[in-house]
């Protein structure tokens, strides 16, 4: 379901360069109802703990200017699906992406990349995407 969300936010990121609330209240929504009612074992607790560490984490980024309240919150989203330990290697990929990106999109351009802005959900979207295989497995 999170890899669905993150290619949903992507392709709007890409198109309006916003990310729509509704998307992430019902992927949110999803999680802690199959957290609570179908998974047992699953712990919306711990999921709401790593959200709100990861938002605490995250605001002095976006009082820079670094990130927007989408990718916030799109980031708080990925770390209640995958826990905080798998965000640091899905947030480290991610950041490879968008680096690559940046880089593309500013020799296409001709612009500084201090002034690029990009779509950040695609970068979230790349950089998860090679977990995915490995959580594949251990499920099936």
């Amino acid at each position: 379901m999170l890899l669905v969300t993150l290619f949903i936010c992507a392709l709007t990121d890409i198109v309006t360069f916003r990310i729509r609330n509704v998307v992430l209240l019902i992927s949110a929504t999803g999680l802690l109802f199959f957290d609570i009612f179908i998974f047992p074992e699953g712990d919306p607790a711990s999921d709401l703990k790593a959200g709100i560490i990861v938002f605490i984490i995250l605001i002095p980024f976006y009082i820079a200017g670094i990130l927007s309240a989408g990718d916030i919150k799109l980031l708080m989203l990925t770390a209640m699906y995958t826990g905080l330990s798998s965000l640091c290697h899905i947030a480290a990929a991610s950041i490879i992406a968008s680096l690559l990106i940046v880089i593309s999109i500013g020799c296409f351009r001709h612009e500084p990349f201090i002034k690029i802005k990009f779509p950040f959900a695609f970068a979230l979207f790349l950089g998860a995407f090679p977990f995915w295989s490995d959580y594949f497995q251990e499920v099936i």
